[in-house]
């Protein structure tokens, strides 16, 4: 059985996908900062395993991803689907740090961990989700758009 990880299952894209890849026989660990939405969807399906974190706190994102690697048996994919984005017509920074905290440093941590740990064991997949809002800028969210490109 194939096993996969998608950072940012909660909701959207990553939820999709997580249902999607169980209809295909794989194992995958879900996460996200909403833990009572992760237990929902662990409650579906056997093959779901969770951890709950957020990507930007970057000093424990690599022990959780081991945490889960290590409950999943391995590791084949990895898909980023996390990211946040706020309109900010006001331009207020603390609403675009966090925008760049999740959309930069956190896929990075992610991406990072992921490449290292595929490349040890020779094989595998790295997945990362964008956004159209990555083509052209936004005076409302910059950040965003920014992040994304």
């Amino acid at each position: 059985m194939k096993k996969a990880i998608i950072i940012g299952a909660t909701s959207g894209i990553g939820k999709r996908l997580a249902k999607l890849l169980a209809d295909n026989n794989y194992k995958i660990g879900l996460t996200g900062r909403r833990v009572e939405l992760l237990n929902e969807l662990k409650n579906e399906n056997p093959n779901f395993y969770i951890k709950s974190f957020d990507i930007n706190d970057t000093n424990v994102v690599g022990q959780k991803l081991d945490e889960l690697t290590t409950e999943l048996g391995g590791l084949d994919l990895l898909i980023i689907s996390s990211g946040i984005g706020d309109i900010n017509e006001n331009l207020d920074f603390e609403i675009e740090k966090r925008t760049i905290d999740t959309n930069v440093l956190g896929f990075t941590c992610v991406a990072d961990w992921t490449f290292n740990y595929l490349e040890k064991q020779k094989s595998g997949h790295l997945v990362a989700i964008s956004s159209i809002g990555g083509l052209r800028g936004s005076r409302q969210a910059p950040a965003y758009n920014a992040t994304k490109a």
